[in-house]
């Protein structure tokens, strides 16, 4: 990786609808040059795809949770992640090391819906669970790739809040279902898919954001092969203070190998995704964070992650 290939995938990881002609001015590239690389990216397998960040509360979805799983043995864990490939409420599915085997990205409209789905799912799986985990952030960043050594650009924010759930039409359904499938396809090719105009297309997509549902679009990439090890900290606080929160947060936002932060009501109170490349890197990043928030009694576990979610439907309601 070369650094204008770093500073590109920083751009397409934060927002990768943004016109090649405008990423070769900000990169000081011409538009060949970013072109051939996002090809080169692509077919590399480094880019997987492309998806959309939603504001799913806008879109009536108010609770947002991640389930973990210890599963009994392998097969247990190889028939649960296949058995809820396919469902409206999750979003990714991933595989973890050490305490738990499996954890689910899951949306639900309400608490009765969030509650009746874990039950069932706990019910069903019983035999093949021994124990299980239910987070729920109130407040999640989404962070540039501040390895890349670009870290100006601000992240992008996600709260469980009640905030108005906006109405969207059949043509915005539409348009959201190919964003779903590629979230950086041509506005050329999403007007073919929808039997919708180009130009009615860009204006929708315009009106998605300015509801605040349609957040913007990401690269998804395979880290492991630029080198990157994906590891979650779960971080529990005896003094949950507004300060130590902002500790938290600060650190997530300065350090370059973090980049999703988010916050909790309950144990954990919080927890960082963390990029490294070595151990000794990730290392280095928890005993950081422990001596920023030194005068409190912090506990963090790590958790290992074998990718940062497979499976992807980020709107599966649609």
């Amino acid at each position: 990786m070369t650094p204008n290939d770093l500073k590109l995938l920083t751009q397409l990881y934060h927002d990768a609808r943004l016109p090649a002609t405008e990423m070769a001015k900000q990169l000081k590239m011409s538009r060949e040059q970013i072109t051939y690389r996002i090809n080169k990216f692509e077919k590399e397998g480094i880019i997987k795809g492309y998806i959309p960040i939603v504001n799913y509360a806008s879109l009536g979805y108010k609770h947002y949770c991640i389930l973990l799983v210890k599963c009994k043995n392998k097969d247990a864990t190889k028939s649960i992640k296949e058995k809820y490939k396919i469902s409206k409420n999750r979003t990714s599915t991933g595989e973890l090391l050490v305490k738990y085997d499996l954890y689910f990205t899951l949306i639900f409209k309400n608490e009765n819906e969030k509650s009746e789905y874990i039950s069932d799912f706990l019910q069903d799986n019983h035999s093949d669970i021994n124990e299980y985990l239910v987070i729920e952030p109130s407040y999640t960043e989404l962070f540039p790739l501040k390895f890349a050594g670009i870290s100006s650009k601000a992240g992008h924010l996600i709260k469980n809040v009640e905030e108005k759930t906006e109405k969207i039409d059949e043509k915005e359904v539409r348009i959201l279902k190919q964003l779903n499938i590629n979230s950086n396809m041509r506005i050329i090719d999403i007007a073919s898919k929808t039997n919708l105009s180009a130009e009615l297309v860009v204006y929708k997509i315009k009106r998605l954001k300015e509801k605040n549902i349609l957040l913007g679009s990401r690269a998804h990439f395979n880290m492991t092969k630029l080198g990157y090890f994906y590891t979650l900290l779960f971080i529990n606080t005896n003094n949950y203070s507004k300060k130590t929160k902002e500790n938290i947060r600060d650190f997530a936002q300065n350090s370059k190998n973090v980049d999703v932060c988010s916050f909790m009501l309950q144990n954990p109170n919080a927890y960082l995704q963390v990029f490294h490349k070595t151990e000794e890197e990730l290392r280095k990043t928890v005993i950081q964070l422990k001596e920023l928030i030194k005068d409190d009694s912090i506990k963090i576990e790590i958790i290992p992650l074998v990718n940062e979610g497979e499976d992807i439907n980020i709107i599966p309601f649609l």
